[in-house]
């Protein structure tokens, strides 16, 4: 029965693609050619419509054969081909440029004065950033859906929006979509420690008033995008294409006019609230019940998702952690799972902070890795987190852990997530902070 499963998994591709294509044909309410409703669609667009309806049509006939068949082959074969989904997303996020990961999460194509431009939508956004998210999966490069102003002012564009009621997400959807630019610019807000946020800020502030007008914005978005070959090289050209965009940030930060100016406080609060918002949804993922509260386990596993240890391994400290804390134990909250997630996207001065710290090569104890922890943060760190910390990572049960045990565990967290490739990085001479 075994055999079936090839077969079935390149028909769930099939059946994803189709549902993408149609989607036009859901939220614009056509018809196809003949329809009596919704606008005329060329002959092309008609021929993918009828082409998707079929495909989903086939996909599901097919589908139910196989399912009536077997229930377990159905299960299996859903299990093993998100799996597979999921772990080629992780490669492309830690290992491909920023213009792959785009292409590949961006499901939108904005064509205005004839000229088409591929754009994603804040959740994929999220997406493309977020290992081993369930929440949406990227549909590939090539593969989109073409949209125009009138569809995304009627708010028909995004159909998956943030589940959270305040959301700095779907502020950003409703006033558009997200160009490459933006998707460059909102890499380099969440790659940045908090306490430097303000020379991003002094970055696009060229004139240096205190002010970013949408043109500055502009000049320096560009500059910033990862070309094949290279970064952005600027040219009036692309001030053009930035400024007439349909792009949700900017109408975000300087209204849909473009004649709002951006501070240095607005800077601060765009970054505060983007994190805020992503991590309480990756959060969430786990606490499936909305308490506020997950296992020390589900912890684990948040922490271990992308560290460079075997699945065996890995099974082996999740099940010493459920040993230690049952899953009726104290848990982790929101706020101590918030300033933990801050250290990690810190990672980078958490290291050298432990360098310095432990240049004599004997490791850290409790007390000093929550005062390193909660420094990185600029947060407290629990004195909970750090007990399942060393839990996790203390093999010897010394009450101490070294550089080399953190490494392959917390290390890494910002490159699986793309994080390192927009990072803001100054040298000075040889030293490169």
């Amino acid at each position: 029965m075994r055999s079936y499963l090839p077969r079935l998994l390149k028909l769930q591709k099939q059946q994803s693609f189709a549902a993408l294509v149609n989607k036009r044909r859901i939220f614009t309410g056509e018809e196809g050619a003949g329809g009596q409703h919704g606008h005329q669609q060329s002959s092309s667009g008609g021929s993918w419509a009828m082409l998707g309806t079929a495909m989903v049509a086939g996909a599901a006939a097919t589908a139910l054969t196989v399912a009536n068949n077997s229930d377990r082959l159905t299960v299996q074969a859903k299990d093993d081909g998100e799996a597979e989904v999921i772990a080629k997303e992780n490669r492309l996020r830690a290992f491909s440029t920023p213009d792959k990961i785009f292409n590949f999460f961006a499901s939108f194509k904005f064509v205005s004065a004839g000229r088409p431009t591929m754009m994603m939508s804040p959740m994929e956004f999220y997406s493309s950033i977020t290992p081993d998210c369930t929440l949406l999966h990227g549909v590939g490069a090539g593969a989109h859906v073409q949209v125009t102003q009138q569809e995304i002012d009627a708010d028909k564009a995004i159909t998956l929006k943030s589940p959270l009621e305040k959301s700095v997400l779907n502020e950003i959807g409703q006033n558009g979509l997200l160009s490459y630019a933006d998707f460059n610019v909102l890499l380099a807000v969440l790659s940045t420690p908090k306490r430097y946020i303000d020379t991003i800020f002094n970055l696009f502030d060229v004139t240096g008033d205190g002010q970013v007008e949408v043109k500055e914005f502009a000049y320096v978005s560009t500059k910033m995008a990862h070309k094949s070959g290279g970064f952005g090289s600027y040219t009036d050209l692309d001030q053009a294409e930035v400024l007439n965009s349909s792009s949700g940030l900017l109408n975000y930060l300087f209204g849909k006019d473009r004649t709002g100016t951006l501070t240095k406080e607005k800077f601060r609060k765009l970054q505060h609230e983007l994190l805020e918002e992503i991590i309480e949804l990756e959060f969430r993922e786990y606490d499936k019940a909305n308490s506020g509260r997950i296992s020390e386990a589900d912890f684990v596993r948040f922490l271990l998702k992308n560290g460079k240890i075997t699945p065996k391994k890995k099974a082996q400290l999740i099940k010493k952690i459920e040993n230690i804390w049952p899953s009726k134990g104290r848990g982790i909250s929101l706020p101590s799972f918030k300033s933990f997630f801050h250290v990690l996207a810190g990672s980078v001065e958490l290291e050298r902070a432990l360098f310095f710290l432990d240049v004599e090569g004997i490791g850290v104890d409790r007390e000093e890795f929550r005062k390193i922890s909660s420094w990185v943060s600029n947060l407290n760190t629990s004195d909970h987190v750090v007990n399942v910390i060393f839990a996790l990572l203390d093999d010897d049960e010394d009450g101490r852990i070294y550089r080399d045990d953190i490494a392959q565990v917390l290390l890494d967290w910002r490159h699986a997530r793309g994080l390192d490739k927009a990072g803001m990085h100054v040298s000075l001479g040889q030293i490169r902070v």
